[in-house]
């Protein structure tokens, strides 16, 4: 469908109805309220057909949000009352939902998003938190498959001096707003898929940047090799970065 001239219709359409004085609003003054909605919509329509390992909650609750203060804006502009936002009690809500995640972590699906496939034997390590700074590295640790759900903060993992087992290594990091920065040693055949919603992506030499990002890449022999790591990261809004030492 082409939907610049569609646009231009609905604009012409606004502005004659203004200018009759049948609406006493512009196309102008309801474009931000409704590429909010807009935005929100398409979202949780993609959330509902996306399939992951187990529901995303904290996705939908987030986009109910931006959903509710687009509709908030746009009714007093075309006219409709609008209710009080009761500040008192939102505010303090949300510092006991906040406490909640915090103090139960691994129970609530609001940070934490399983990435593991369905029939796959998980045996590795899980860490999920909402806000901060996850590192591990550098210096000699034992790498093993690792599942990372973030909130907000960066999560830095670095490889170079890591022990790395003789088999594929699945690393998985999910985050909302931050960077995530993973170093890899230098010859280590991998395999990355990262998407972004907002931001900047760069693996090896190769750098996107906008809204959304996605990026598959994979050494060419990582089919034949034996010592490999799989990475995926799927973050909202930040920086992702996965760099080989050379």
């Amino acid at each position: 469908m082409k939907w610049f001239p569609v646009i231009l219709i609905c604009f012409g359409v606004g502005f004659l109805l203004y200018n009759l004085q049948i609406v006493s609003f512009t196309p102008w003054s309801i474009m931000w309220p409704t590429l909010i909605i807009w935005l929100a919509v398409d979202q949780l329509v993609k959330i509902k057909k996306r399939q992951l390992g187990a529901e995303d909650s904290w996705d939908i609750v987030l986009w109910l949000i931006v959903l509710t203060v687009g509709v908030y804006m746009l009714l007093p502009i075309i006219g409709l009352p609008t209710p009080a936002i009761p500040w008192r009690v939102i505010w303090p809500l949300g510092l006991v939902l906040v406490g909640l995640l915090i103090l139960f972590p691994q129970r609530g699906s609001f940070v934490k998003v399983d990435f593991r496939q369905k029939g796959k034997n998980w045996n590795g390590e899980s860490r999920s938190s909402f806000v901060g700074d996850f590192t591990r590295g550098p210096g000699n640790w034992v790498l093993d498959d690792t599942s990372i759900s973030h909130g907000i903060g960066s999560v830095n993992l670095d490889l170079t001096q890591a022990i790395i087992p003789n088999r594929e290594v699945h690393i998985d990091v999910f985050g909302y707003v931050g960077e995530a920065s993973i170093y890899l040693p230098p010859g280590l055949p991998f395999r990355a898929e990262c998407s972004l919603r907002l931001g900047e992506i760069t693996v090896l030499d190769h750098n996107e940047s906008g809204t959304p990002r996605h990026v598959q890449t994979q050494s060419p022999d990582y089919d034949t090799a034996t010592q490999k790591v799989n990475i995926r990261v799927h973050w909202k809004i930040g920086e992702i970065s996965i760099r080989q030492i050379r």
